[in-house]
């Protein structure tokens, strides 16, 4: 047998070993589909385009960024969105239009596309500066976005995390301040079910229920968390061609939070969180009841917001797989390709990356430099196995 044909031979039988490994792996006990135990994580890339009519004013005509990632849990899909304009006169600055950390999946509306989280740190909102890096990865049993910015005010990493066949979203705001950080707070928008004006928009606490038009302070010590619902467009109720897409909901942990306050409009709905100065991280856990009526999810918030409170105040947001990174053993494992590929511009690369990650890694601890140094890390380590199928493959041609 010729070589090539042995190639073609082996590269065959590898494929169909490969799909009976990941048949058996996929089925469950009796042949059905088992729990995911990773979250799909896919970074639909950065696109930059000139912003035209229909936008808000002030941007028109500016260059927008948007660069969206997705997480899919097996049980919820969920798509978070860095959106804003670049400043023209700022080469570090943003222009948001209407926000700039946006979730347009599993719909544009509930907790708005176009912008749903805004910190605001000593008064500015760190939505003014570009970010350092937006990033995704899967990892273990969870998924990871990253918002870092690097702000006048502080570093900031909002960080977003999902777990495996979760259908919720675990959310850090960490921070390290660069001056005192005297005020902190957070500003939430979401449109219940739709973008509608002909519904009843109401906001559920544990203690109330918030009707429409109404505004006021919540209880921080009894109000830790808020669904957001309309009354007459529950899921699936058409109302002369509109229909009804379901709640959402967030939940907060008290002692993180001075007080809150609360506006359920007639279009939007808006919570504002005044966070306790100082406490550099602050978490959140948001829910789209996407396909859920308003009784399942008020059922399901009031059942599980306390055991998630809990949970959140414990919840460890560090990635243990990236910490652990085995540096030395991928360079072991990468040195036959590189020596074989006789790729100078590779072998450059992968002995940066070899030489800068352990310090990197070693930061990740904790204290002054850890956000930076975990952005740049994730960044290595991705780019490091990003590169792996075409190095290995000008290996393999170089056998041939």
């Amino acid at each position: 047998m010729c070589a090539p044909t042995r190639f073609v031979l082996g590269s065959v039988l590898l494929a169909l070993a490969i799909s009976i490994s990941l048949s058996a792996a996929l089925a469950g006990p009796a042949g059905g589909p088992a729990p995911p135990r990773t979250v799909m994580v896919t970074d639909l890339g950065r696109e930059d385009k000139a912003i035209g009519p229909g936008a808000p004013a002030h941007v028109i005509g500016l260059t927008g960024v948007n660069h969206g990632i997705d997480m899919n849990t097996g049980a919820m899909a969920y798509g978070l969105l860095y959106v804003a304009a670049l400043d023209p006169k700022d080469p570090r600055g943003a222009v948001p239009g209407e926000g700039y950390i946006g979730m347009p999946k599993p719909n544009a509306f509930n907790w708005y596309w176009g912008g749903f989280f805004d910190l605001v740190l000593n008064g500015r909102s760190i939505g003014g500066t570009f970010p350092h890096s937006v990033t995704g990865r899967s990892s273990g049993a969870r998924g990871y976005v990253d918002f870092v910015f690097d702000t006048p005010q502080a570093m900031v990493r909002i960080r977003f995390v999902a777990k495996a066949g979760g259908d919720c979203l675990y959310c850090q705001a960490k921070i390290e301040p660069k001056e005192a950080i005297r005020s902190a707070h957070l500003g939430l928008r979401c449109y219940p079910a739709g973008f509608i004006t002909t519904g009843d928009r109401h906001m559920l606490s544990a203690t109330r229920d918030l009707p429409q038009g109404t505004q006021g302070k919540l209880d921080a010590a009894k109000e830790s968390w808020l669904l957001c619902y309309d009354k007459v467009f529950d899921w699936g109720v058409d109302v002369n061609g509109l229909r009804g897409g379901g709640p959402c909901a967030a939940i907060w942990l008290p002692e993180e939070v001075v007080d809150g306050s609360y506006l359920p409009g007639g279009y939007g709905a808006g919570i504002g969180l005044n966070l306790k100065p100082g406490v550099n991280d602050y978490r959140f856990v948001f829910f789209d009841f996407s396909g859920k009526t308003n009784a399942a999810a008020q059922a399901a918030i009031k059942a599980r917001a306390p055991e998630l409170a809990k949970e959140l105040a414990a919840f460890d947001f560090a990635d243990p797989v990236l910490r652990a990174w085995p540096v030395e053993q991928k360079w072991v494992e990468v040195q036959k390709a590189l020596a074989s590929a006789g790729d100078a511009e590779a072998k450059a690369k992968y002995e940066r990356w070899h030489n800068g990650l352990p310090a990197m890694l070693k930061a990740l601890g904790g204290g002054q430099g850890a956000i930076m140094a975990e952005s740049e890390a994730a960044r290595a380590v991705a780019e490091w196995e990003k590169g792996l199928p075409e190095l290995l493959l000008k290996e393999l041609l170089a056998g041939i």
